[in-house]
């Protein structure tokens, strides 16, 4: 489906494939997405500059000044990335199949974000002391978010039985 929906991602796999043959999907998969995303970064990054050098920018205050976005990408890659973007909304951000998981996943987190906010003492250590000095809140929160899936499913599975 990503082939035949996103055409950058299309030709970053097909190359792959001619290179490495008889890998398996899931590196010939990676191997396009890492392309890919260099792709746009590359692209990002240069177009960028462009647009500095042209706008004659020599300090932080000429950026402030400029009435255009300096920063972006250009018109043929921009045109590609809203692509992928059209794409990952249509078939996985709001997919009714995926919606389960997606509820699933709110559950988890929320309950977790409950339990450390109302109890920062069963944080780990490092986390505790930064509930100390920051909201709990926003303590909580970065903690979440460093999480792997297998983690924050692994904590929730202690919560739940009471080890937590």
């Amino acid at each position: 489906d990503i082939c035949l929906g996103i055409e950058i991602f299309n030709h970053y796999y097909e190359q792959a494939a001619r290179e490495f043959p008889n890998a398996i999907e899931k590196l010939k998969f990676n191997e396009a997405l890492k392309r890919m995303l260099n792709c746009l970064a590359d692209d990002l990054i240069h177009n960028t500059q462009e647009n500095i050098r042209r706008a004659a920018v020599k300090s932080i205050e000429d950026v402030r000044k400029h009435l255009t976005r300096l920063a972006g990408f250009s018109p043929e890659v921009d045109s590609e990335r809203r692509q992928v973007k059209q794409f990952l909304y249509g078939t996985l951000y709001f997919s009714p199949m995926l919606q389960p998981e997606k509820e699933d996943a709110e559950q988890v987190i929320g309950d977790l974000f409950a339990h450390w906010v109302a109890k920062p003492d069963s944080l780990p250590l490092a986390y505790r002391e930064k509930a100390r000095q920051e909201p709990v809140a926003r303590v909580v929160c970065d903690y979440i978010a460093g999480m792997t899936d297998n983690f924050i499913y692994e904590q929730y599975g202690r919560m739940k039985e009471g080890r937590l």
